[in-house]
Formats: structure tokens, sequence, C-alpha cells
């Protein structure tokens, strides 16, 4: 499948897609359901998946990663990347919905849309792990979580599920680990725990307000 010049070119199972070449990494996330609005689409059709597995890898067979996805078959797929024919960021998503949607986020502090299928519908869970699936605009990411954690931090009988909102807490003290690579896993458990204190008994009044500031204590904690 040479390129000869293009920027993608497609067959019924495979797509071959220009990168930048091996002056840095180039980085591929795998979605289904549910993707982030981001980059130029590049396609937009339907790949024959016989085994239901996605592999993806580079022309030199270097790297090579595989994830089943299950559903054999034809199967539309999108592919979007930050800079058409020198690539260094691509999305793959697997049955990519139309829907534009906005998650949780605080008042000027927008963080991207997600692109969700029509059979898809989000739970706060699946919120906020797209919510920190990625690294841009930290505090906005950061802030996001914390409001979406205050916001569903009582069950439908208004009684606190401590366990759920520990997990989620600790979603954010791995999510800062990934901002800050030097940081030691009792770094991250001490931010865990700072937030975990922060956390009121009611939501608060402000709770955009609290968010960002809680959001920007923690990430000069995260630098320190």
């Amino acid at each position: 499948m040479a390129l000869q010049g293009s920027k993608i070119i497609a067959t019924e199972r495979h797509l071959h897609l220009a990168a930048r070449a091996q002056v840095g990494l180039v980085r591929v996330r795998l979605w289904t359901g549910a993707s982030p609005v981001e980059g130029v689409v590049l396609f937009n059709g339907s790949l024959q998946l016989d085994d239901g597995v996605v592999c993806v890898g580079d022309a030199l067979g270097v790297t090579t990663f595989r994830q089943g996805f299950g559903g054999t078959g034809a199967r539309r797929i999108l592919v979007s990347a930050d800079d058409p024919g020198n690539a260094s960021r691509i999305d793959v998503v697997l049955d990519p919905g139309t829907r534009e949607v906005a998650l949780t986020s605080c008042r000027d502090r927008p963080i991207p849309l997600v692109r969700v299928a029509d059979s898809v519908k989000l739970d706060s869970m699946d919120e906020l792990g797209l919510i920190l699936s990625a690294h841009d605009v930290p505090i906005n990411r950061l802030a996001a979580a914390l409001k979406l954690i205050f916001l569903t931090a009582e069950n439908d009988d208004g009684v606190r599920s401590s366990a759920m909102t520990t997990f989620r807490i600790r979603m954010i003290g791995e999510w800062v680990r990934w901002v800050s690579p030097a940081m030691t896993e009792v770094e991250a458990s001490s931010i865990v725990s700072f937030i975990s204190k922060k956390l009121p008994d009611v939501s608060p009044v402000d709770v955009d307000s609290f968010s960002v500031g809680i959001a920007f204590e923690v990430m000069a904690r995260a630098e320190a």
C-alpha cells in the first residue's frame, strides 16, 4: 500500500496514513462509541474486520498494537489527525457518532466536545473518563472532573457514596501523575488525600469557582 504522496489510502481491510518520520513520537488513540472532536477527518467509511480486531502499527513493523472490539464484519471507522500528511496525533474511532456533546465543565473553562453515537448513553463514570482522557487545558479538565465529582457524590437517596467518590478521586490522582511524570505514588496519594479533605459535605454554592480554585491548588502541588 504505497502512499505515493497521499495523506491516507484505504483498501477493504487496511488504512495507510502518512505520519511524521522518526523524529518524535506518534500517538494513536482508539475509541469506540464516543470520541473527542479533534483534528482533521481523513477517513470516514467502512473497513472489514474479519476477527473484530483493530491492529495499529508502523510501516517498519517495529511497533504493533492489537485491540479486540468484537462484532466481525464491516465496521464504520473514522480517522482524524492533527497534521494531515505529517501526523503526530491520530484518533481511530469505531462506530463513531454524529452527536457533538459538551461534557461537564466549569464556567469560562471549556473542554473539547466529544462525538457520541446515538446508541451510547454516557453515565457519570463514562463522562469522567472522557474528561480525564487527555491533558490539554489541564486546569480546565481537572476543574471539570472535580465539579463532576462534587455534583455526583450523592446517590439517588441523597446519601454520599464514599467508596465511589474515593475511586473517582483516585482517577484524578492517576491523571495528575501523567501531567507530572516524576511524581511518585506517595505524592499522588497525598494529592488524593488533599482533594478528599477539600470535598465538602454538601455541594458548594458556586461549584465552578470552588472547583477551579482546587484545580489550581492541585496543579501547584503537582509542579512543586
